[in-house]
């Protein structure tokens, strides 16, 4: 499979956020159940608390490599019919990989105690 640049996965980000509306935290990383079948740990529908989603989910230094784990949790981004837009699935707590089957490029996020701190507000209270 090939991996996507940051470049790539950068523009997507770009496109999907300002379509976001809501995110849920749900449980489980990069499982076999669809999002649908997971738990949900936390909705996010205020604009100032997706905006510090996006900040947190979104800047940091892509690694060109996916971590072997499943990860923690997945943060899901829905649109304004509540159709998922995209996911990303939280691994060791520093890094997220967005559609990790479509761009196998992790993120190493910038703030990874500002990142967990949000997710804890929303339910992910084991990080």
């Amino acid at each position: 499979m090939t991996r996507a640049s940051g470049a790539e996965v950068r523009l997507w980000l770009a496109q999907a956020w300002p379509r976001a509306e809501a995110a849920l935290v749900l449980a489980g990383g990069d499982v076999r159940a669809s999002l649908a079948d997971r738990p949900v740990l936390g909705e996010i529908f205020d604009d100032a608390r997706l905006a510090e989603l996006r900040h947190l989910a979104t800047e940091g230094d892509f690694t060109d490599d996916i971590c072997r784990c499943p990860g923690s949790l997945t943060v899901a981004l829905l649109d304004a019919r509540g159709l998922v837009i995209g996911s990303a699935s939280l691994h060791g707590g520093t890094d997220l990989a967005w559609e990790r089957g479509r761009f196998r490029n992790n993120l190493a996020v910038a703030d990874p105690p500002g990142l967990r701190a949000l997710l804890r507000r929303y339910g992910a209270h084991w990080l």
